[in-house]
């Protein structure tokens, strides 16, 4: 395949500073001068190409003024400080936070929590009774107080995520499956409750444990000023209300969004896309250093779904393939939709006497699994909000035939097919990641990893006709996501139909950049 000149060109950009720094390409160099102008804009950066090192040029290119990286947890913000240069502080938002609110309130971090069951008396909490839908009709259903406790904890939760200035009855989220009336009359009905406790958490007085959004939105609340110069904030895309709320009160600091809105693939944990939604100058990075052109142009596939005109370049140096081969032991890691599907190739793999991975959200499979005992067991389950709404697991069964409960149903079924206690051992047996022949992992864990060799699972969610498909954009985006963790070979068995569909149908300007 012939490579294009511009593309070649691209990646041997020659350097700006020093022979023994990478050298920028074409559009990297372009975000550097535009960092230099000193104003707010955004970097599009598709996947895998070099945003990291393009936010290391960006400092070094402005070594005198003060920086700030601003990344979503922890492990992020410590790995880049090494490797920003000393005007750079590399901290999460609620690190900045914490600094800043009255040591009153982030004391209470260490004060154990109200449990559901004490709030519930400590609030004087009864029963409701409410309306939802079963089978295709609406029934009594008792909502008992413990559970509306957790209601009132979660709206607080929300509440913390979103820009508003106090809490409001809009702040309960309750399940779209109650009738409408009752959802309205919960609200009202609860938001002295919601209040209540919103108060109590940042009054350094009051004897109760608080979670770390509680001192993020009252530091949040005060309209900050970051102490930087110009702030980087990483991931944008993944940016809640809260967080954007601050940024865009910065008015002295040059704020740099960088991210992909393809990878927003948060938005039902508050999401809102920064990317996509903020008017500002933009600049792109379009050249993957990570795949070759044939990933690149499965990836394409998937943008042009999701109406995307600029086209992800492959790097013409690296030979990559997309295959279409049943499963087989070429590869290292596979890539699932759900956290359920992730559980049966574990327990498939240790069948098998293999040393699996599993880069899944363990500790949320583990709690559902003690919760689904519980209830089998007749007990209330509080903690796990997917099994939270149900008195048993009868009820559990009867909503999963339902269109809301479609999101749990393999879950259940992998409860049924098993039992509780062989999940708990599978998931004491997980091979630790270095010493393991694979890694499973779910699309959403993947988000930033990448390896060599990579299988994409079937429990993705599309629909096939002759003619036609079907497939949601947060779908989309989820396959996007995986398909560009691969390096050197990405196997769409379980979707080439579907990829084959989304090539026939792809926009020009994409096809002609990888052909």
């Amino acid at each position: 395949m012939k490579k294009p000149a511009a593309l070649t060109e691209t990646l041997r950009h020659p350097p700006l500073t020093d022979q023994k720094k990478p050298s920028a390409t074409y559009e990297q160099a372009t975000a550097i001068d535009n960092a230099r102008l000193g104003k707010s804009f955004k970097v599009i950066a598709y996947a895998g190409t070099g945003k990291t090192t393009t936010l290391q040029m960006i400092s070094d290119a402005m070594p005198q003024r003060r920086g700030m990286y601003l990344a979503f947890n922890k492990a992020i913000a410590s790995e880049a400080q090494q490797k920003f240069h000393g005007n750079v502080d590399c901290r999460t938002f609620h690190s900045l936070a914490y600094r800043s609110v009255p040591r009153g309130v982030t004391d209470k971090l260490r004060l154990p929590r109200l449990s559901p069951s004490f709030m519930a008396k400590e609030y004087r909490l009864t029963p409701i009774t409410l309306r939802r839908m079963m089978g295709g009709r609406y029934e009594q259903y008792v909502l008992m107080p413990s559970r509306l406790a957790s209601l009132v904890a979660n709206a607080v939760s929300y509440f913390c995520s979103t820009n508003s200035q106090y809490p409001a009855p809009r702040h309960l989220q309750a399940p779209s499956w109650l009738h409408p009336d009752d959802i309205s009359a919960l609200q009202t009905h609860l938001y002295p409750a919601i209040e209540r406790r919103w108060l109590e958490s940042i009054d350094p007085r009051h004897e109760a444990g608080i979670s770390h959004d509680i001192y993020l939105k009252l530091w949040a609340l005060s309209e900050p000023n970051i102490p930087a110069d110009y702030v980087l904030f990483d991931e944008a895309q993944d940016a809640d209300p809260l967080m954007l709320g601050i940024l865009l009160k910065q008015r002295s600091t040059q704020v740099i969004y960088v991210g992909d809105a393809h990878q927003q693939i948060y938005a039902w944990r508050g999401a809102v896309n920064a990317m996509q939604q903020l008017p500002l100058p933009e600049s792109r990075l379009t050249t993957s250093f990570r795949f070759g052109e044939e990933i690149a142009l499965n990836a394409n596939a998937i943008l042009g779904a999701l109406n995307e005109t600029v086209p992800l370049l492959g790097n013409p140096l690296m030979n990559s393939k997309v295959v279409n081969k049943p499963h087989t032991k070429q590869r290292d890691a596979i890539l699932c939709r759900t956290n359920a599907r992730a559980m049966e190739l574990l327990l498939a793999g240790l069948v098998h006497g293999e040393k699996v991975s599993l880069q899944a959200d363990h500790a949320k499979l583990n709690r559902f699994v003690d919760a689904a005992s519980m209830l089998k067991q007749g007990k209330r389950v509080t903690d796990v909000p997917e099994l939270a709404w149900f008195n048993s697991w009868h009820d559990v069964h009867e909503y999963c035939e339902t269109n809301d409960g479609s999101d749990i149903k393999p879950l259940v079924k992998l409860v049924d097919d098993h039992g509780t206690d062989p999940l708990k051992r599978a998931l004491a047996k997980i091979t630790p990641i270095d010493q393991a022949d694979y890694i499973i992992s779910t699309a959403h864990k993947a988000k930033g990893l990448e390896w060599e060799r990579v299988h994409i699972e079937d429990d993705y969610q599309f629909r096939l006709n002759e003619k036609d498909y079907k497939i949601s954009d947060e779908e989309l985006r989820l396959l996007y996501v995986a398909c560009t963790r691969a390096k050197v070979s990405l196997n769409i068995h379980h979707i080439y139909d579907l990829m084959q569909m989304l090539k026939r149908e792809m926009p020009q300007s994409l096809r002609r950049a990888v052909s």
